[in-house]
């Protein structure tokens, strides 16, 4: 958390009183976002000495207990106190100094006077850091990504999660408990051109809240229960129109066929001219009998030349994009339609045996998905050894609890040092940590492997009422990680689990909407969690968390586009 250069790490609670007068500090505005400039001044200090002026903070982080599998169940913190700013005080005792609001959880802050040696000075000034939102761009069409950058989001149970709104239509929430209050995530403009509204409310236990301070008006809690400030963000986003070109209709084809069709228009009028021209002469000249026959073949003519001339404008329409192409609306400019597929993965690091002798297993690369290849080695086994190698998995209920459970994958030979080394694929298995082990090896001993989630779609494109699929893979099986939750076109739709289908989470999703590119968004959440309100748990359940970086394990989220086509 960079809510200061250093961290003011010699504190001792012990005041120091000037001799002349008694020390006082305050600050202007009381009331700030992050960035912006206060000005902190003292009185009453010792004459020309120099004051630090320290930031009263907090390291949070979620706090996770395995009852009887791993839960949420509240958020823990610990006092910090960094270092603001030093000053002077001048000849009369008194000082004013000038700083930018550090980033740092929203809420009430200490600013506390120390003297050189450590010792705090009282009394100390009160600063609110209130939380900000920004999002860019403002404009553009429909999939454009929209970064959403926030600030000064809190700890305490109703400044943790702030909601997220498209057209009033709920989205997700966002946290920064383990980010130090500051977090960024993108999501994708969806709808048709015009105007669209972006809303954020602060919220517990979800969704978004849209009077919380009026609330509590009269209440004996009124003082401390509305936190932070009723401060929603209301702003707009612009879509602007364009034409999607499919591209499993190829254009060229049709213009190449349509050119085909137009080359022969002459010889086609020609052969035209000549039927025609030859039955009016057949009907005139030749005898009673032979005009009924005349009569058919100019019919005939006429016949060919409604498909050949109907075919010819079809295919010139389509060229010009009826069957290869679809609109948002009838202007913008073309453009190739191109599936997009995005993970925003944050960044996990996997536990390894730290064994440097004896037997031990590792396995490379230690991060894999689904169906990948990976490598086992074996070292410091007996030579020429026959050796039973197993997979760790759970096995269980969110009831009856969980265990871990070790199933055979093969069986393999020690080389004459003691070695070997074999590839596997990742089996279909939950998501998270799994152990390969040979025989009764530690945990320090056995080898790791992390099974990171996946996402696919089985289409990309189709008119509406197109069925298709939405498949995750490495679902995880714990109350925090085995769930999954799915937005269309920025609007919660609902979530699934994959602990008794061994990590695959599949949905079912009809294509809805105009033609034109709609999103695809799924995210993380958590299933289930400790209830203890004095816990100041603020985790939303079931619902998208936008902020995979924040949470308590760390999983991705990822983005689709599906292109709705006409007809």
């Amino acid at each position: 958390m960079a809510v200061a250069a250093m961290l003011f790490v010699s504190i001792v609670c012990s005041p120091v009183s000037a001799a002349t007068a008694t020390p006082a500090i305050a600050v202007s505005p009381v009331v700030a976002t992050v960035g912006s400039t206060i000005t902190i001044t003292g009185s009453g200090f010792p004459p020309n000495t120099v004051i630090y002026l320290g930031w009263i903070s907090q390291n949070a982080s979620w706090q996770i207990k395995a009852i009887p599998t791993p839960q949420v169940v509240g958020i823990s913190s610990v006092p910090l106190v960094y270092k603001l700013g030093t000053t002077q005080s001048n000849a009369s005792g008194s000082f004013s100094l000038q700083i930018a609001v550090p980033s740092d959880y929203g809420g009430s802050h200490a600013i506390q006077a120390y003297a050189t040696n450590g010792t705090a000075i009282s009394p100390v000034a009160s600063f609110v850091l209130e939380p900000h939102f920004q999002i860019s761009p403002t404009s553009g069409p429909a999939g454009t990504p929209i970064s959403v950058v926030a600030t000064g989001l809190g700890t305490s149970i109703y400044s943790t999660s702030y909601h997220l709104y498209w057209d009033n239509n709920y989205v997700g929430y966002m946290t920064a408990v383990s980010t130090g209050g500051a977090t960024n995530f993108t999501f994708y403009a969806s709808g048709m051109p015009g105007t669209h509204s972006v809303d954020i409310y602060e919220g517990y236990p979800g969704p978004g809240v849209f009077n919380p301070c009026q609330e509590e008006v009269g209440s004996p809690l009124a003082a401390t229960v509305c936190w932070p400030p009723d401060v929603p963000f209301f702003a707009n986003f612009t879509i602007t129109p364009q034409q999607v070109a499919s591209q499993s209709h190829s254009s060229t084809v049709g213009a190449a066929f349509t050119m085909h069709f137009g080359a022969g228009e002459g010889w086609l009028a020609f052969l035209a001219a000549v039927f025609v021209g030859g039955g009016f002469f057949f009907y005139t000249r030749e005898p009673q009998q032979r005009k009924a026959i005349s009569k058919v073949l100019v019919a005939v003519v006429i016949i060919v030349l409604v498909v050949v001339g109907g075919t010819g404008l079809y295919l010139t329409t389509a060229q010009k994009g009826g069957a290869d192409s679809t609109s948002q609306t009838s202007s913008g400019p073309q453009v190739a339609f191109t599936p997009v597929a995005i993970v925003d993965r944050p960044h996990v690091t996997v536990p390894q045996n730290n064994a440097t002798t004896g037997p031990r297993i590792s396995v490379t690369p230690d991060i894999a998905s689904v169906g990948e290849n990976v490598t086992v080695n074996g070292l410091g086994f007996t030579p020429s050894s026959q050796l039973p190698i197993t997979w760790s998995t759970r096995h269980g209920s969110n009831i009856i609890g969980y265990k871990l459970v070790n199933e055979p994958v093969r069986n393999v030979t020690a080389n004459a040092s003691g070695s070997f080394s074999f590839s596997m694929r990742v089996p279909h298995d939950l998501g998270g940590i799994h152990y390969i082990a040979a025989g009764n090896l530690t945990e320090k001993s056995n080898g790791t492997l992390f099974i990171q989630r996946t996402a696919t779609l089985t289409k990309t494109e189709g008119p509406a009422g197109t069925q298709f699929q939405i498949v995750l893979l490495g679902v995880g099986w714990d109350f925090n990680t085995n769930i999954a939750t799915f937005d269309y076109d920025n609007s919660y739709v609902g979530y699934g689990c994959g602990f008794s289908s061994a990590g695959n989470v599949t949905f079912t999703v009809t294509a809805a909407g105009a033609p034109g590119i709609h999103t695809i968004d799924v995210y993380p959440s958590v299933w289930w969690g400790g209830e203890n309100f004095a816990n100041q748990l603020a985790v939303e359940y079931r619902y998208p968390l936008l902020t995979p970086q924040d949470h308590p394990e760390l999983i991705p989220s990822f983005h689709f586009t599906f292109l709705v086509t006409a007809g």
